[in-house]
């Protein structure tokens, strides 16, 4: 709360409370101890492989380089942390106005699968960070630039290979009815009918074979779940033509992240995947508010916006899975 209180635009008009306000969200993260679900797994791994021992994550070799050039796992999470801080600002500093910077703060902070879970899964937030860079040059159209920030993700988390062809999708051409219509369409089928297993079962051979026993669990997203992410969908799907220009292009990769929260109702675990794409929603989403003129209507889908998050937000600390890492904060001084 403290946060979005220094991003409110009155208190930025005149003097950067930003700086500030991204700087108390890094001692969050540079402090925090056996915080989320994955840290003490990290902290484990850290130390297995600083003793030259094997750990998860050994085959991902710029990760387990980064490891070895940090011997200290606090120092590691401070700096790994400030990496994350300054590539999350630095998606919102060019897409965004001042102004708008608490509002994409506010999606960051107040839907807990994003900045909660980057929190816990350090390999793939680093990844994601690598791949928030390689959009930026894709929409330059530096080719070079973008592939080479893609296999530098996947470096750190292999399943960043799956950005690779979402570079020719990075154009500002706008989605026509026909093409509307076909999303719509192919997001019904995959969800009710066994395509979508066929194609995670051809994909997952391009994948180490721990992606394929992850997918063997069957887990899925609840109903409510995917009732709640079709609010997303269709808000980024009947506005996106209202963007233009780079926020179009967020836009899409905005509408592949809600897609893919809609299909985790038959696969839970392609939420992974999702979020190379839900990051952009923290800048598209304050794009399209600001494109919808009709003030009653913008301050319906804001509140309704809201509640679902809140909603989101109670349901994650309600669930047992997340509860107990997540319950207490703790820091590295009071250890």
């Amino acid at each position: 709360m403290f946060v979005l209180l220094l991003l409110l635009p009155a208190l930025n008009k005149k003097y950067p409370f930003y700086i500030l306000a991204f700087g108390v969200l890094f001692l969050f993260l540079a402090l925090r101890y056996d915080f989320g679900n994955d840290y003490m797994s990290y902290l484990n791994i850290h130390q297995a492989l600083n003793d030259g021992r094997y750990a998860w994550g050994v085959n991902d070799p710029l990760y387990r380089s980064l490891n070895l050039l940090i011997p200290n796992f606090y120092i590691f999470v401070a700096i790994t942390s400030f990496f994350y801080l300054v590539c999350i600002f630095f998606l919102i500093k060019n897409n965004l106005t001042r102004n708008q910077y608490w509002f994409a703060s506010l999606i960051l902070l107040i839907n807990p699968y994003l900045f909660l879970i980057h929190l816990s899964a350090f390999r793939q937030t680093l990844s994601i960070c690598f791949v928030i860079l390689a959009v930026y040059y894709g929409i330059k159209k530096r080719a070079i630039f973008y592939f080479f920030l893609v296999l530098i993700a996947s470096g750190f988390h292999q399943s960043a290979l799956i950005m690779l062809p979402i570079y020719f999708l990075l154009t500002n051409k706008k989605l026509n009815v026909v093409k509307i219509t076909t999303i719509v369409f192919l997001v019904f089928i995959l969800l009710s009918t066994p395509l979508l297993g066929t194609l995670i079962n051809w994909t997952l051979d391009f994948f180490p074979s721990h992606y394929s026993s992850y997918y063997e669990e069957g887990l899925q997203n609840s109903l409510r779940s995917t009732l709640i992410s079709s609010f997303f969908f269709f808000l980024i799907l009947f506005n996106i033509n209202k963007l233009e220009g780079q926020d179009l292009i967020y836009g899409k990769l905005s509408l592949i992240a809600t897609i893919i929260s809609l299909l985790a109702y038959k696969v839970s675990m392609i939420s992974r995947i999702g979020m190379y794409f839900d990051v952009f929603l923290i800048v598209t989403i304050p794009v399209i508010f600001s494109k919808i003129k009709n003030v009653r209507l913008r301050t319906l889908l804001f509140v309704l916006m809201i509640f679902i998050y809140l909603l989101r937000y109670w349901s994650f600390f309600n669930n047992d899975i997340w509860i107990d890492s997540y319950g207490t904060y703790q820091t590295i001084l009071g250890r």
